[in-house]
């Protein structure tokens, strides 16, 4: 009998086991999905084909997989720079991820910021970073809390809080040389970088973007040191150093040529064109501006195709070719379309402005006052709709601050009301303690006394 249950308790147990094993399995990653995840900024192209070929797969994967599914192809199309192409992957994996608390969903709330971002949607973008930021502390995963920190740190810049992404990128910074991981270290590096390259700290800037780099080099990450390349071109290009950003944007062409990547060679064509441009080499700028021409169809960003059209017809306005060059603007305009956030209506006042040089090149002096006029006019008005907005901003700070406060003494007046009752509940108790105290000594001193009256008792005589 005995040996019975144990042989049904055994194979209780092995069913057990199986059915765990199961479990455990079907939420477990493909093994060609864990390449992906190994050398996705490695070999990106040759992992996005990896996953393409298994498209048929997917619809067998459970929801947790296909979360993993669409955070590792949204991250391929970001290190490709097909970025509404992330978008989809990314908006796709949020929707099945639910309110789960996985790395998958904070790297999402990243990727789905950055498409943003690079769409100029900076205060949608700046709302998921806080989200995967939040998500990442909650994870208590450091290397995700410093890309919420490198992601916090690039919306503050773009609010021209320089003061406040600084300390928002040290203390990335010092996290990351805790961690001693490269791959943060050379992210946070490229980011310090073009920061102090803003602020004209030139040899700081130098000397981070290139240890950034030699850390990419050591990953093997070589379209993330391209980007390090065109950030720094990019920063001498508006910082009117010229013949250094010439240097970079060629070495950049050179190795994206050998690379056969349109994405790059489209943005090293670009930067050379613009620069030759500024220096008034205008047959180097068209040349390389029809070089660029080629890879506009990789481009997945309305912004980066209307500023495309606007480089052109600066470059044609520098050669005289007026009507060309307002062909161009209203190209760029058409691109942005109706779009109305704040950042992009501000990039729109450059049409005008463009256009009312442009008549007054051919002598439409009416036409260049009015397009100027309403240039003026609506620069004032999104000036005083961004103080005003500013305004609002610190108004619902300081009303969420007076919360807080009224929260935390709210919060004391509790506390102090508990232990007043705990005071009160003791006092009560320590006078029950102290009534029974009484009764007992009373009742054993009555007790004594009855004692002793009944031995003082006179006996009866014989």
């Amino acid at each position: 009998m005995i040996i019975k249950k144990m042989k049904l308790c055994a194979q209780l147990l092995l069913l057990f086991c199986i059915l765990l094993t199961k479990a455990m399995a079907a939420d477990s990653l493909p093994p060609w999905l864990e390449q992906v995840q190994k050398q996705k900024n490695v070999k990106p192209e040759a992992m996005l084909q990896l996953m393409l070929d298994h498209q048929a797969e997917y619809g067998g994967l459970p929801d947790p997989v296909k979360v993993v599914w669409h955070n590792e192809l949204s991250q391929l199309y970001d290190a490709l720079g097909r970025h509404r192409d992330q978008l989809k992957e990314a908006q796709n994996g949020l929707s099945l991820a639910g309110e789960n608390k996985t790395k998958a969903r904070a790297e999402l709330f990243y990727s789905l910021g950055f498409a943003l971002e690079e769409q100029r949607e900076y205060a949608r973008a700046g709302e998921l970073y806080r989200k995967g930021l939040a998500l990442a502390e909650e994870l208590k995963d450091e290397q995700l809390i410093i890309d919420g920190l490198l992601n916090k740190a690039a919306i503050q810049a773009e609010d021209n809080n320089m003061e406040t992404a600084m300390k928002t990128l040290k203390e990335a910074y010092q996290r990351a040389v805790k961690l001693n991981n490269k791959e943060s270290l050379a992210a946070v590096n490229a980011e310090l970088g073009l920061m102090y390259a803003a602020l004209m700290s030139d040899e700081e800037a130098r000397s981070l973007l290139q240890e950034s780099y030699r850390l990419y080099d050591e990953l093997g990450w070589e379209k993330y040191k391209v980007w390090v390349w065109y950030n720094l071109a990019e920063t001498y290009r508006y910082q009117d150093k010229h013949e250094q950003a010439l240097q970079i944007f060629d070495q950049m062409l050179k190795t994206a040529l050998r690379a056969e990547d349109p994405v790059q060679i489209y943005y090293a064509s670009l930067g050379l064109a613009s620069v030759h441009t500024k220096l008034k080499k205008f047959d180097a700028a068209v040349a390389y501006m029809e070089q660029a021409d080629k890879y506009l169809s990789q481009l997945q960003s309305d912004f980066q195709l209307s500023e495309h059209h606007l480089e052109k017809a600066m470059i044609y306005r520098a050669l005289g070719q007026t009507g060309l060059a307002l062909q161009q603007v209203d190209l760029a305009a058409e691109k942005l379309g109706n779009k109305s956030n704040m950042s992009e209506r501000f990039y729109k006042l450059h049409f005008d402005h463009m256009r009312s040089r442009l008549y007054a090149d051919t002598n439409e002096f009416e036409k260049a006052y009015r397009t100027l006029d309403t240039f003026v006019s609506d620069f004032l008005s999104l000036q005083d709709e961004q103080r005003e907005l500013q305004v609002q901003k610190l108004r619902l700070e300081f009303d969420a601050e007076r919360q807080l406060a009224r929260n935390e003494l709210l919060q004391k007046d509790n506390e102090l009301q508990a232990l007043r009752l705990q005071e009160i509940e003791q006092k009560r108790q320590n006078q029950w303690l102290w009534i029974a105290l009484l009764g007992s000594t009373s009742l054993v001193l009555l007790v004594v006394l009855l004692w002793q009256l009944r031995r003082r008792k006179p006996q009866p005589t014989a």
